[in-house]
């Protein structure tokens, strides 16, 4: 069983994709996931596909302490997370399946994207009591037309 964050969720205009204690940073998920949210799925998946590309950059802003700058219009730190652009990838592309199973047809828009912190894992071996990063992700794909969705939308920017 999955405890889910999103609360206001419709059965008839949303899917949902979910991984828990997935090895990714969980800092580098955050400023990726505020980068993506509330686009249309098709321009996200382009998004994803070009940070793994190293041709888009994700701008740092609240987790940028000794970063480098990047170039673009924009942004003063930034960087390439390339497997949470994966991780993402996977469970927007996986969130888009089951919203063509359940034959929901419209503009979809990613609605939530949210991380938090997953299980205490520690490395053996050699490096035994350092703690691997594990990060719980939870991905809501939906019709942008519901009224509850929009409301809680315009709050969250």
């Amino acid at each position: 069983m999955v405890n889910y964050a999103f609360q206001n969720y419709n059965k008839e205009t949303m899917a949902r994709a979910a991984s828990t204690n997935v090895g990714i940073s969980l800092k580098k998920s955050v400023e990726a996931a505020k980068f993506i949210k509330g686009k249309k799925v098709s321009t996200v998946i382009n998004v994803l596909e070009k940070i793994i590309d190293k041709k888009t950059v994700v701008p740092y802003r609240k987790y940028r302490a000794e970063m480098g700058h990047k170039r673009g219009s924009g942004i003063d730190t930034g960087g390439y997370p390339v497997t949470v652009a994966k991780e993402f990838l996977r469970l927007v592309k996986a969130a888009q399946k089951n919203a063509i199973e359940r034959e929901i047809t419209g503009e979809l828009y990613l609605i939530s994207l949210s991380t938090r912190k997953g299980a205490q894992r520690y490395h053996s071996g050699r490096y035994a009591g350092r703690q691997m990063k594990s990060t719980s992700v939870e991905v809501v794909v939906g019709l942008k037309d519901n009224k509850e969705v929009s409301k809680k939308w315009l709050r969250e920017k």
